[in-house]
């Protein structure tokens, strides 16, 4: 039987699930208390076609700590949501270019097939033959004027530099709030990456352990079939006891057969959320001391959720103000220069013009208009996200505060039961070695340890990871790691 440890609070968007195995009453033991009645055999060479974990070496191997570094640096759900804040981030950058200066630059040819002149001389004459007259100063008549010649060049650089624009005012302070909330957004996806990074490396070990406890079952199952063989052998005992003791064996390589698949499955997981295959270390590996801030201060509301959504709304109020005032003038300055290869009446090539010009939207087809309630309604949409993210956040930590007492409960009484379940072994051991007792009793006994001590073990795990859990509440996954040393 698998039993799924899913988070306290829902994350904007999936990113893994965690499986712990819980062994069947004829399990493993994991980390059992006190020393068995019994010395396991040997655990047997692997059987053809069994699952079996990556053998330790060929993966990296990293704690807790080093783990969630790693994927706080390259997990590739990070480096998405870094990409998308840094869009949001370029939208400043475009804001700003309202009170930027635009220049152009532009130049023509143009091939004629016949040139275009303004001689006066030739209208003089033409004047004189008409009235049979004769210039008396024909030196004072000018040369003729190219006014497009045959080849034409042409040249004109322009810079307009904006003094008013109801968008450099209004929509700097939007661009802003939104390039934060984005960042903020990004901060929280990191905080679900390395929450989910937490849950899978946590649920390896405790699938490690249920492993380890499952070999020593599948031991001392072999054990018990064999000392059956040898009372059947003698007229001891009956056929029933054997075939008992081959079925316990073939329960715990069945669930040694689950618990590898589900490691492998798992492990693969944590290396596409870390960005490289890793595996994980010891369970005497030290971990991270998660920073849990106290409830007195409200930490769901410094969550970066909570936070982001307060910046939209802040973002949404500034578009607001923004289509409220777009009907002011925009003013703009614009220095001209032009470059003319015919020189034409002004005698030069060259001549520069400057201006001042101002232009004031009256009316826009509405556009302004229904800008105006469109942005209304989306201030509306992120008031209520606002509200919604605070009341999820509050809800999260709430349920993973009072997950963290629960496990905390259930991992005492597991660790009990445990104990308990370890004595009675020993003694319903002594009482079979003694004819007190039957194999019935004796089998019993060894699933009750197995199963309780495979609970104590899920336990354990199950408690690291509400302890994650509500360190994310509080939106402090990546400042526990990020104020203690490498371990």
């Amino acid at each position: 039987m698998f039993i799924r440890i899913a988070a306290a609070g829902s994350a904007r968007r999936p990113l893994s699930l965690v499986l712990l195995a819980a062994l069947s009453p004829l399990g493993a033991l994991a980390q059992a208390p006190a020393a068995p009645a019994l010395t396991p055999q040997p655990a047997p060479a692997a059987q053809p076609g069994l699952a079996v974990a990556p053998a330790p070496g060929t993966l990296r191997t990293v704690t807790l700590q080093e783990a969630l570094t790693l994927a706080a640096k390259q997990s590739p759900d990070v480096a998405s949501a870094r990409a998308q804040s840094a869009v949001a981030a370029a939208g400043v950058r475009r804001a700003w270019t309202a009170w930027q200066p635009e220049l152009t630059v532009s130049a023509q040819y143009v091939r004629s097939s016949a040139e275009a002149l303004l001689d006066l001389g030739q209208f003089v004459g033409l004047v004189g033959g008409v009235f049979n007259l004769l210039p008396q100063n024909p030196q004072l008549v000018p040369e003729p004027v190219v006014i497009t010649a045959k080849d034409s060049r042409y040249a004109t650089a322009q810079i307009s530099q904006p003094l008013f624009t109801p968008a450099g005012v209004f929509l700097i302070g939007p661009a802003k709030a939104g390039a934060e909330a984005a960042e903020l957004g990004a901060l929280e996806a990191r905080e679900q990456v390395l929450l989910a990074v937490a849950r899978t490396y946590l649920g390896l070990q405790g699938i490690t352990q249920l492993m380890d406890a499952a070999r020593e079952a599948e031991a001392v199952a072999l054990q018990r079939e064999g000392e059956a063989k040898a009372q059947l052998d003698v007229g001891m005992t009956v056929e029933a006891s054997l075939l008992r003791a081959q079925t316990e064996t073939a329960q715990a390589r069945v669930q040694l057969a689950q618990l590898s698949g589900q490691y492998a499955q798992l492990l693969a997981m944590l290396g596409a959320l870390v960005g490289e295959p890793v595996q994980p270390a010891p369970l005497d590996a030290p971990g991270p001391r998660w920073d849990i801030p106290s409830e007195d201060t409200s930490p769901w509301e410094n969550t970066y959720a909570v936070r982001s959504a307060a910046k939209a709304v802040q973002a949404s109020e500034g578009k607001v103000t923004y289509d409220r005032f777009s009907w002011l003038p925009s003013l703009v300055a614009q220095a001209r220069g032009i470059y003319n290869s015919n020189s034409g009446f002004t005698g030069t090539n060259t001549s520069y013009e400057l201006s001042v010009a101002a232009s004031m939207p009256l009316y826009d087809r509405g556009q302004r208009y229904a800008a105006l309630h469109e942005d209304r309604a989306r201030l509306e949409q992120a008031k209520a996200q606002y509200e919604s993210s605070r009341a999820k956040a509050h809800a999260n930590w709430v349920a993973a505060k009072a997950n963290l007492e629960a496990a905390q409960a259930a991992l005492a009484q597991a660790e009990a039961q445990a104990q308990l379940a370890a004595r009675v072994q020993q003694q319903v051991a002594a009482a079979f070695r003694a004819g007190m007792s039957t194999s019935l009793e004796m089998s019993d006994a060894d699933s009750r340890r197995f199963l309780s001590a495979s609970a104590a073990a899920q336990a354990r795990a199950t408690l690291e990871i509400r302890r994650a859990e509500l360190a994310a509440a509080g939106g402090r996954i990546a400042a526990s790691i990020e104020q203690q040393p490498q371990q």
